[in-house]
């Protein structure tokens, strides 16, 4: 069983999915975070992002992911990427590496090499359009952009990262505004995924409708 939840940075899928990782007792993959963390190494080794085989050549890099329930580990050069990988800055580069048809082609087989036959709550922005087309529980979460820069606003202060509303909202949708427009693979929700809104909605709202969701249409697993 593979559940794909898709949807623009802080809509809530994260605390979503991993409720639903949690509830589930299934495995759990943020591709966001693999993106960032291919787009951190390329911030780092000063790769030019308009040059396809450099970008390419991050493959060759030591990257290591492990998934469990409700959490998804990324290590590099045997080290655990965490605070490297939060902050809008990172998630420009994640976000300007995915528009690279070539790159992004070779990140849908990597993550399908991460899963492989196994269970898992997949959570990203094209995991039901692309990287598992044939889920049988598909859902696309968003909110109003005012409420999303909110909610990340408050997220990465959280963590000590020091921004403004304001310049949270520019990015996130300036980010929106380049997922979509990508010519290959843009964001955007699977024809048949479920749309939530969860504007006005809490996590747990969102978890308990998913999982009744789940439950009709997957009766055999365990809630």
């Amino acid at each position: 069983m593979k559940i794909a939840i898709d949807g623009p940075a802080g809509s809530g899928k994260s605390t979503v999915a991993k409720g639903i990782s949690k509830a589930l007792s299934i495995p759990y993959l943020d591709t966001g975070s693999v993106y960032r963390a291919f787009g951190y190494i390329a911030r780092e080794k000063g790769i030019n992002l308009v040059e396809t085989q450099e970008l390419l050549s991050l493959f060759e890099d030591p990257l290591l992911v492990k998934i469990g329930i409700a959490i998804t580990e990324v290590f590099y050069k045997d080290k655990k990427l965490e605070r490297e990988l939060k902050g809008e800055e990172v998630g420009k580069y994640a976000s300007l590496v995915g528009s690279v048809p070539a790159f992004r082609e070779r990140m849908i087989i990597f993550f399908r090499n991460i899963v492989g036959d196994a269970q898992v709550v997949a959570e990203g922005r094209d995991v039901g359009t692309h990287i598992f087309p044939d889920a049988p529980i598909k859902l696309f979460i968003t909110a109003s952009p005012e409420e999303r820069a909110k909610r990340r606003f408050l997220e990465l202060t959280a963590v000590g990262v020091k921004t403004t509303y304001q310049e949270v909202l520019s990015a996130l949708l300036e980010r929106d505004k380049r997922d979509m427009e990508r010519p290959l693979y843009p964001f955007r929700p699977a024809e048949d995924a479920i749309i939530l809104d969860t504007t006005h909605m809490s996590a747990e709202e969102v978890i308990e409708q998913i999982l009744s969701i789940i439950k009709e249409k997957a009766p055999h697993l365990r809630i």
